[in-house]
C-alpha cells in the first residue's frame, strides 16, 4: 500500500453525505453454480421457481433488508445465484436477549448473522450450530479456498469451527484499519496563535488556551475536550494511552502477555485525566454525556476537539456546512510523553460477525450452495464493486475508484449481504473509503501519515476455543475496569486506590484471563 495523500486540513465545505459501510455490490454476472440444492421453501415468479431461505441478522440502522429498490444488490443476488432470502431483524434494544430466546426455543432459521464473538463462542460450545468445517468440505469449495486459515482457526472450538468468518476489511497491508482519532478544530487553533498538538504537554496547553482565552466568547459553557464513557476506550487506545505504554489491551512483554490494568502506565494516564477532569479541560459531563450531546458541543463552537472516527467526516463537514462554514478539523497524532506514542489496533485478520447455520436448519444443502455461490471469485468481486465503467472505474495503479453517484445507489449496502470474503476485499473497500475526498484523506491520516504510531494487539486473535472458557471473565473485567477508570476520573485516584483495584481485579478475573491468554499465546 502506498502512503496516502497529505491530509494537511479538512476543509468544510458541502459534500456529499453518506454513511460508511464496509462493503459493496450490484450488477450482472455468470453463475457459477446456478442449480444448487432444492429446498423445501420456493417462490413462484413469472414461472421460475425461487428458492427461499431464511435469515436473522442483526440490526443495521434501520436498512430496508427485503428491499430490492432500496437495495438493488438484494435482488442482484436473486437472480444471480436463484436464491430468495428473506430477513428478519434483530430489536436495537436487548438484541442478544432476543437471540437467545430465539435460539432456545429451536431457531428455524437456515442460517443466521452473529455480532460478537461471545454469541458465537457460547452457541459453539453449547452445540446449537452446525459443523461448518464438514459443511463447507461437502458442499463449498469456494468457501475454502476464498476464506483465511487465520480466520477459521480463530473459529476453532474443539476440533472444528461452527462459522465462516466475515473478514473485517481493511486497506493496511500489516494490520486492521486505524479507525479512530483525536479530532481538533484547527481554525479555533489558529486563532489562538497554536499548531496542532504532538505532545501531551501541548495538549493541555492547548487545552488551557481555549478556555482561558474563551476564543468564541462562548464563556463558562466552553468544554475544551468533550467526551462520554464509550470515548474513553479510543482515549487510550488511539490518543492519549500510548504515551503511557497502554495503547492495547495486552502487550508483548518477554513474550509474556501483560493486560494494561496491571502496568505502571496504566496509573500515570488515569492521573493525567482527572487533572483535565479537576481543572475543567475534559468535559465535567462526561459520565453522562451522550453522543449527540457531544456533536452539538462540537459543531456550535463550545469544544475544541473530540474522539472520532474517519468516517464521522462527512456528516461532519455537512453539519459544519450549515453552521460554520469557516471551521476547519484535523486529526491529531497519537500524543507523545518523553518520546513515547502509539495507537493501536487489531491484527491483520480481524472479524466482522459469523454466518453460522443452526442445528434446526431444514435446508442446509441449499444454503452452503448460496454461500458457496457468492464466494465465486466473479460473483463476489461484481457483488461488492458493481459492473466496472457504470459503478466503478480502475485508474492506472490498480486503484478501485467509485462513480459517484452510481455506486452507491447500486452498491451502497451491499456489505450487509455478505456471507463471508476473500483476500481481495481489502482492496475493493478501498472504492468505498473514496467515496468522499475529505474522508479518504482522513482515512489516510490516521492509517498512512500517521502509519509509525500503529501497534497492532497481540491479543486480538485469541481463538473462540479460548474465549468460551473465560467469557463471562472478560465481561467482568470491562465492567470493572471502566467503573474505575470512570470514578479515578471524576472523584480521583491514589495510589493505594489504585492498588486495591488491582488486587480485587486480579481476584475476580484478572488472574484467570493472565493465565488463559499466555496458555494460548506462548503455545500458539
Amino acid at each position: 500500500m502506498k502512503k496516502g495523500k497529505k491530509f494537511a486540513a479538512i476543509i468544510l465545505s458541502v459534500c456529499l453525505v453518506g454513511s460508511l459501510l464496509t462493503g459493496c455490490s450490484g450488477g450482472a454476472s455468470k453463475n457459477s453454480n446456478s442449480e444448487g440444492a432444492v429446498t423445501e421453501s420456493e417462490e413462484s415468479t413469472g414461472g421460475k421457481e425461487r428458492k427461499v431461505l431464511k435469515a436473522l441478522v442483526p440490526n443495521q440502522g434501520g436498512l430496508a433488508w427485503n428491499d430490492g429498490q432500496a437495495n438493488p444488490v438484494y435482488d442482484w443476488l436473486t437472480e444471480t445465484t436463484g436464491y430468495k432470502v428473506e430477513y428478519d431483524v434483530l430489536p436495537v434494544d436487548n438484541p442478544n436477549d432476543k437471540l437467545n430466546a430465539i435460539m432456545a426455543a429451536g431457531a428455524e432459521y437456515d442460517f443466521i448473522v452473529l455480532a460478537d464473538k461471545s454469541r458465537y463462542a457460547e452457541y459453539a460450545s453449547q452445540g446449537a450450530l452446525m459443523d461448518m468445517k464438514s459443511l463447507v468440505e461437502q458442499y463449498a469449495p469456494n468457501v475454502a479456498s476464498s476464506i483465511n486459515q487465520t480466520l477459521l482457526d480463530i473459529c476453532t472450538v474443539g476440533d472444528t469451527y461452527y462459522a465462516i468468518p466475515n473478514m473485517g476489511p481493511s486497506g493496511r497491508e500489516d494490520s486492521a484499519n486505524v479507525g479512530l482519532g483525536l479530532l481538533v478544530r484547527t481554525d479555533i487553533l489558529k486563532e489562538m496563535g497554536l499548531s496542532k498538538p504532538t505532545t501531551l504537554d501541548e495538549f493541555t496547553a492547548m487545552l488551557e488556551t481555549f478556555k482561558s482565552t474563551d476564543p468564541k466568547g462562548k464563556g463558562n459553557a466552553n468544554v475544551p475536550f468533550t467526551v462520554n464513557i464509550g470515548d474513553l476506550y479510543a482515549v487510550r487506545n488511539n490518543s492519549i494511552g500510548g504515551a503511557f505504554g497502554i495503547e492495547s489491551d495486552w502487550k508483548d512483554v518477554n513474550n509474556e502477555l501483560v493486560p494494561y490494568q496491571v502496568q505502571e502506565g496504566f496509573y500515570d494516564f488515569l492521573v493525567y485525566l482527572n487533572e483535565l477532569y479537576t481543572k475543567g479541560l475534559m468535559d465535567p459531563e462526561m459520565p453522562t454525556n451522550q453522543s449527540a450531546t457531544i456533536l452539538e458541543k462540537f459543531t456550535t463552537d463550545l469544544a475544541l476537539c473530540k474522539m472520532d472516527g474517519y468516517w464521522s467526516i462527512p456528516s461532519l463537514v455537512d453539519t459544519f456546512s450549515k453552521t460554520n462554514p469557516d471551521a476547519v478539523i484535523e486529526f491529531v497524532q497519537p500524543l507523545a510523553k518523553d518520546g513515547v506514542a502509539a495507537t493501536s489496533v487489531g491484527t491483520r485478520n480481524q472479524i466482522d460477525n459469523y454466518v453460522v447455520v443452526p442445528k434446526n436448519s431444514k435446508n442446509v444443502e441449499a444454503t452452503m450452495d448460496y454461500i458457496n455461490q457468492k464466494l465465486d471469485p466473479d460473483i463476489f468481486k461484481e457483488m461488492v464493486l458493481g459492473e466496472e465503467g457504470v459503478d466503478y472505474t480502475v485508474d492506472k495503479e490498480g486503484n478501485y475508484l467509485p462513480v459517484l453517484p452510481t455506486f452507491f445507489e447500486d452498491r451502497g449496502n451491499a456489505n450487509a449481504y455478505l456471507t463471508g470474503a476473500n483476500e481481495d476485499y481489502g482492496k475493493y473497500w478501498l472504492c468505498r473509503a473514496r467515496k468522499d475526498e475529505n474522508q479518504f484523506e482522513a482515512y489516510s491520516q490516521l492509517n498512512y501519515d500517521y502509519d509509525e504510531f500503529v501497534k497492532p494487539d497481540p491479543s486480538s486473535d485469541l481463538p473462540c476455543a479460548v474465549y468460551t472458557e473465560i467469557s463471562s471473565d472478560i465481561t467482568n473485567s470491562k465492567s470493572l475496569t471502566e467503573e474505575f477508570i470512570v470514578n479515578s476520573i471524576v472523584t480521583g485516584i491514589t495510589q493505594e486506590s489504585f492498588e486495591d483495584f488491582v488486587t480485587n481485579w486480579k481476584a475476580q478475573c484478572g488472574d484467570k484471563l493472565t493465565k488463559a491468554y499466555n496458555g494460548w499465546y506462548q503455545s500458539r
